[in-house]
């Protein structure tokens, strides 16, 4: 059993580390599921502040990775989200190196959608690139991608939290105007996006350019039809003035990249996403174990029954007709009324002559 977190998140596996701490597959006990969970590496007041902007970022998108909930204990803190089982496009591209160009329309079209969702939402991701882009586990068919790590993401309406100046995203993946401590905009995610598609077509990573320039993709042209059709994308997303560069909406309407969504995945893929983490499955609950049979030579207690009779059936309301008084009682005229009138008369009157002879006695 691994270290119980705030009494209710078992600590699992780490998954991940970045700048803001690590990222562990925990065991939530209150409901038995496995989540992942980020653990924020150091307290500082900058550092919390990002935290909590992180999980409270809750944009409902199927492409976006939302928070769950959240725990501190001393001077650490986490929140969970749904575990995306299938891993990231990078690990994809460790796995099988350059996607072909089906795969990447679909995971730059849903990349698109979460972004314009998150811009939507009055956010600059900040930090786009393959790590932060996870795949559910679709094994050879349609990827389904998400859109995770808000750390560094801030709203466009909220104070900064770097000094100016301070460049804050991943070298390789920054736009220029990012590199030279421009205001983030939604732009900036959008030149993200082109070199994450551009990787995904060469395998390999952008260089960390101290002043980057886009791509020169004219100079990567080979002919094919798929292959040319993800560079068009990439030199939509990637022009030098962020005026210029489509928004995460218009990329996704662009006719390169519906072209691209247009091509089938081909049956001879090798790509399959699989699920990462199935050794981390919990099993289901099952029923108590029955008690163990009694000792030999013993009776076996039977069920409890109850002693006491069920309850008598509720009354029936039915209205009956009030009863009529009874007749009266004619006169008795039989013999025997008679002759038990004629007996209390006769002792009434032995009663009376005893009375007065023994009036006579005294007097005498």
């Amino acid at each position: 059993m691994g270290e119980l977190f705030a009494g209710r998140y078992e600590l699992l596996d780490p998954i991940a580390s970045g700048g803001m701490g690590t990222v562990w597959a925990v065991l939530d006990r209150a409901d038995g599921q496995v989540k992942a969970a980020k653990m924020l590496r150091q307290a500082d007041a900058a550092m919390l502040l990002r935290f909590v902007r992180e999980q409270s970022v809750r944009i409902n998108h199927e492409h976006v990775v939302t928070p769950l909930s959240w725990a501190g204990v001393d001077d650490r803190v986490l929140f969970t989200m749904p575990l995306v089982r299938g891993g990231s496009v990078s690990g994809l591209m460790r796995r099988y190196g350059a996607l072909p160009p089906a795969w990447i329309g679909h995971l730059t079209a849903q990349t698109a959608d979460a972004l314009a969702a998150v811009h939507a939402a009055g956010i600059v991701h900040r930090d786009v690139k393959p790590g932060n882009l996870l795949l559910e586990p679709t094994r050879r068919g349609v990827p389904h991608l998400l859109l995770t790590d808000f750390g560094i993401a801030v709203p466009s309406d909220e104070p900064r939290l770097t000094q100016l100046g301070t460049v804050i995203g991943t070298p390789g993946y920054m736009s220029p105007e990012q590199v030279q401590g421009a205001d983030p905009m939604p732009s900036a995610d959008v030149y993200s996006l082109g070199m994450v598609v551009l990787e995904m077509l060469t395998a390999q990573r952008p260089p960390a350019d101290p002043v980057p320039t886009p791509p020169r993709v004219d100079e990567l042209r080979t002919g094919d039809r798929g292959h040319d059709l993800v560079l068009d994308v990439v030199a939509a997303a990637t022009t030098y003035d962020p005026g210029t560069r489509p928004t995460a909406s218009q990329l996704r309407q662009h006719p390169a990249l519906l072209a691209l969504l247009a091509l089938p995945l081909a049956a001879d893929d090798p790509i399959d996403v699989v699920d990462d983490y199935a050794s981390l499955a919990v099993p289901p609950r099952t029923a108590p174990p029955p008690p163990p049979p009694p000792p030999l030579g013993t009776a076996p207690h039977p069920a409890p029954t109850s002693l006491l009779p069920p309850p008598p059936p509720p009354p029936q309301h039915v209205a009956y007709p009030a009863p009529s008084p009874p007749p009266a009682s004619p006169p008795d005229s039989s013999p025997t009324a008679a002759r038990g009138t004629l007996s209390a008369v006769v002792l009434l009157v032995a009663g009376l002559l005893a009375l007065l002879a023994g009036g006579f006695l005294l007097l005498g």
